[in-house]
């Protein structure tokens, strides 16, 4: 029988890579997300992208 600590090591293995993996991903994401945001930025020489997309992010919640 296997030892019920030797499960539990690794479900909270697996649960703390679960964690770390999903920040990386929204991690990655925000920050291509912010980076077409500043390319627009720059490219329209103007903060208008910034403020629309404050503004579509605050009508969502």
């Amino acid at each position: 029988m296997v030892d019920i600590v030797s499960y539990s090591m690794i479900a909270i293995t697996a649960f703390c890579f679960g964690l770390i993996v999903s920040f990386q991903i929204a991690h990655i994401h925000y920050c291509r997300k912010l980076t077409q945001l500043l390319r627009r930025s720059i490219s329209t020489k103007t903060i208008a992208p910034v403020l629309a997309e404050y503004e579509e992010l605050k009508t969502k919640t």
